[in-house]
């Protein structure tokens, strides 16, 4: 009678809050030990029909890699034609590196700020790591060596990347590569005011659904600190076929962060509440 009372208590429990997140067992009965097998007993619950309820929860439900968007806080006042002229080597009518007029329009906020860089094609989001080792012990014999962390990994080893298409006033080629010939004269150092700066900050913002005639709004933000782009792609030119041209820009940078959005459909529980029933934003809610 015991087992059987057990046995109504956990279903409830399961049944009621939905709590086998929280408490092992509580979306199944109990186990059985045969022969020092553990059986798992019959689930109290559809898992197949709680997993596809999840997927109405903002917090479950798959995202879109393929919704995002790039944006520059600014781009280096120093680069521009008068600076790179007395960097590189210009000889005749000063029109190598004269990239002023290309740059008024490239970074204009039309092409930058309405819907991010209008050039980016894709992105690389690096990884973050760090190395395991062992404390070793001398003549252990058959004891145990504990486990440690060492260091972190270098940002520098794994650069954010960005990928631009070609257009016929080239983004990577009248703003990167004079940004990357720039960077390389005046180094990765700390300046007194930011017109002396060639660090920018980018922001990378990854959209997902959010509910019928309402515009998609940012699920993950990607904060990327005193970016300097590294190199630019080679130049293939041929004439067999014409191809949609991309590059690779890393970006050395020395911190990021991270950031979430918790949407609440807001829409649909006005709606439910004015029919008088009770809105779900999520089904893991009692």
């Amino acid at each position: 009678m015991a087992g059987i009372l057990n046995a109504v208590g956990n279903a409830t429990t399961g049944l009621a809050t939905l709590g086998g997140l929280t408490r092992p067992g509580g979306l199944a009965a109990p186990s059985v030990i045969a022969s020092n097998i553990a059986i798992p007993g019959v689930p109290l619950i559809s898992f197949r029909d709680y997993f596809l309820t999840t997927m109405e929860s903002w917090v479950t439900s798959i995202p879109l890699r393929t919704q995002y968007i790039a944006l520059f806080s600014s781009f280096p006042s120093l680069l521009n034609t008068n600076v790179l002229q007395r960097l590189e080597p210009i000889q005749g009518n000063k029109a190598g590196f004269d990239i002023d007029k290309a740059k008024a329009a490239l970074a204009s906020y039309p092409l930058q700020g309405i819907v991010g860089c209008i050039f980016l094609d894709g992105a690389s989001i690096p990884d973050d790591s760090v190395a395991g080792g062992n404390a070793p012990i001398e003549n252990n014999r058959g004891f145990i060596q504990g486990s440690i962390l060492e260091g972190r990994g270098a940002f520098s080893d794994n650069n954010l990347t960005l990928q631009f298409r070609e257009t016929n006033t080239s983004f990577v080629d009248m703003i990167m590569r004079p940004w990357v010939i720039l960077a390389s004269h005046r180094g990765y150092v700390a300046t007194r005011s930011a017109q002396d700066s060639v660090k920018t900050n980018i922001t990378i913002l990854q959209y997902s659904r959010t509910y019928q005639n309402i515009s998609q709004i940012p699920r993950k933000v990607w904060n990327y600190y005193n970016c300097v782009p590294l190199s630019v792609g080679t130049r293939n030119l041929s004439y067999d076929t014409e191809a949609l041209e991309k590059y690779d820009v890393p970006f050395i940078y020395d911190r990021y962060t991270v950031e979430s959005n918790l949407y609440i459909p807001l829409p649909d529980i006005i709606s439910k509440i004015g029919k008088g029933s009770l809105p779900r934003i999520s089904p893991l809610q009692r």
